[in-house]
């Protein structure tokens, strides 16, 4: 089968690779805190769990989903 079009991740608007890259965070599993490395000591980000939510806005997690999604795509897209 032959496709009338070849689409690279990078070739998509803009607007909707933020909301791949935020919809693949916001899916994703807890992390390990960034304060106490995931130790179970108290800490404030964590509460003492040593793991937090995901975090859509955080520069380090956009580029790590982007490049999950970029080596997967278009599969995981």
């Amino acid at each position: 089968m032959k496709y009338a079009f070849n689409l690279e991740w990078n070739e998509l608007p803009e607007e909707l690779r933020e909301e791949k890259i935020r919809q693949f965070i916001l899916d994703g599993e807890k992390r390990l805190c960034d304060e106490c490395d995931g130790e179970n000591i108290y800490c404030k980000t964590c509460k003492g769990l040593g793991q937090v939510d995901p975090d859509p806005d955080n520069l380090h997690e956009q580029e790590e989903a982007e490049e999950y999604i970029r080596i997967h795509f278009p599969i995981y897209f």
